[in-house]
């Protein structure tokens, strides 16, 4: 078993499909559509293939409607870290990544 990144907190309970997602939600710790739209401002290319391979692995698995069924059950507006997850998504169509 991989070990958690540190403050992953109820993003451990995700289904466990979707914990390739916690490193980098927490890496981007976007909190609003402001974080988003200024980690893209200074992306580098190599920060967007980053973000597109991880795009891709959600659209491939269909894994979106698991994450908006998480976020339906644990808020953003009382997690921290489900607002990460909220907004990293936000990066993703903002960067235009198709995920769904």
């Amino acid at each position: 078993m991989t070990a958690m990144p540190l403050r992953s907190g109820v993003l451990e309970n995700m289904p466990e499909t979707l914990h390739y997602l916690i490193e980098p939600v927490l890496r981007y710790a976007c909190r609003s559509e402001w974080d988003a739209f200024t980690h893209l401002d200074k992306a580098s290319q190599k920060d967007m293939d980053y973000l597109a391979n991880i795009a891709r692995k959600v659209l491939e698995n269909g894994h979106y409607p698991l994450v908006t069924k998480f976020l339906n059950e644990y808020q953003m507006t009382e997690f921290d870290e489900c607002a990460q997850l909220y907004f990293f998504f936000g990066l993703l169509d903002h960067g235009g990544l198709k995920f769904d």
